[in-house]
């Protein structure tokens, strides 16, 4: 079998045999991470720039796009050269949002506090959640109404922007890029000649489709996927090989407890595993490798058998 391919059912001498290799590993860890960074610079990254409108005290970002940068000289910012000179609009590509960019501060009428985006829906494009009688359209009441009896409604506002006749809203994709949410619903192939309109559109652009696929789409593509790449390698940096080895190499930023949890660092859970599986003394550490007579209660472990020294990590 390969090795690493026993994930929740195992010897004990399996866990032990692909821990040792795991903590020999380390010693590479620092310079993964400098290999990283270099990797980092080389892609680039993309930022696209919003327009903000205020709500309350909140600053919460719009879909209008106002501005497009990448990194000078990076691998991005080649292929979004090529791309702009064979006729495309880099604002078509993604929206290259970034979740997790949503500042927080103290404040305003709700505890969560004061928000101010740097993107649309914080980063996320999420389904929209709606009251229960949607789309009912909102009623306009008095302000100067007397609290007792039913709201009154507001004579002088202007009249609710929906009828009550428009479709279910639930579910819909929060973005511009999702036409139900812009036509009014979800709409049937059968309301429309769809494949009168399927034949003209395909028509005009038959002729250019290799071109489309070989100037713009495959290009899209690739940029997609630098972007994608960047993130991973930022995502690995930052959050995995930090959950694991953070403040405890030479070369790496200092453990943060608002980060990182001293549980789950990699040692931690390997001495936990070592105290289920093995005698341990007085400071923790195993005394032999021998499983423990009680191992057999943990139903996800069992001790050696000969032949498992033959292959302790498959």
């Amino acid at each position: 079998m390969p090795a690493f391919s026993k994930m929740s059912i195992f010897p004990v001498g399996y866990f032990r045999a692909t821990t040792q290799w795991l903590l020999r590993e380390r010693r590479d860890v620092v310079a993964r991470i400098d290999t990283i960074e270099a990797e980092l610079i080389r892609i680039g990254h993309v930022n696209v720039s919003y327009m903000k409108r205020t709500e309350g005290a909140n600053i919460l970002a719009t879909e209008v796009r106002t501005g497009f940068t990448v990194t000078k000289g990076s691998s991005l910012a080649r292929l979004v050269q090529a791309y702009i000179a064979t006729g495309g609009n880099p604002f078509d590509i993604s929206g290259f949002l970034h979740p997790g960019t949503t500042q927080w501060a103290v404040g305003g009428d709700n505890a969560e506090g004061i928000r101010t985006q740097q993107y649309p829906g914080g980063g996320f494009v999420a389904p929209k959640t709606v009251d229960y009688n949607n789309p009912m359209p909102e009623v306009y009441t008095d302000p100067d109404a007397p609290i007792e009896g039913p709201p009154k409604e507001d004579e002088d506002a202007p009249p609710p922007d929906k009828t009550g006749y428009e479709g279910y809203e639930g579910g819909y994709i929060q973005s511009h890029k999702y036409y139900p949410g812009r036509m009014g619903g979800r709409m049937d192939r059968g309301a429309w000649d769809h494949e009168t309109v399927l034949r003209v559109t395909g028509d005009t652009r038959k002729w250019a489709n290799k071109e489309i696929k070989a100037k713009l789409q495959d290009m899209e593509w690739r940029i997609i996927k630098l972007s994608d790449l960047h993130e991973q390698l930022r995502q690995e940096r930052d959050d995995h090989l930090m959950e694991a080895f953070a403040g405890t190499l030479d070369g790496m930023d200092y453990f943060d407890d608002q980060k990182q949890d001293p549980a789950r660092l990699c040692q931690a859970i390997i001495a936990d595993m070592y105290a289920l599986f093995f005698d341990t003394n007085a400071v923790g550490a195993p005394v032999g490798f021998s499983a423990r007579a009680e191992v057999g209660y943990l139903q996800f472990a069992f001790a050696d058998d000969p032949a498992d020294a033959l292959g302790p990590m498959g």
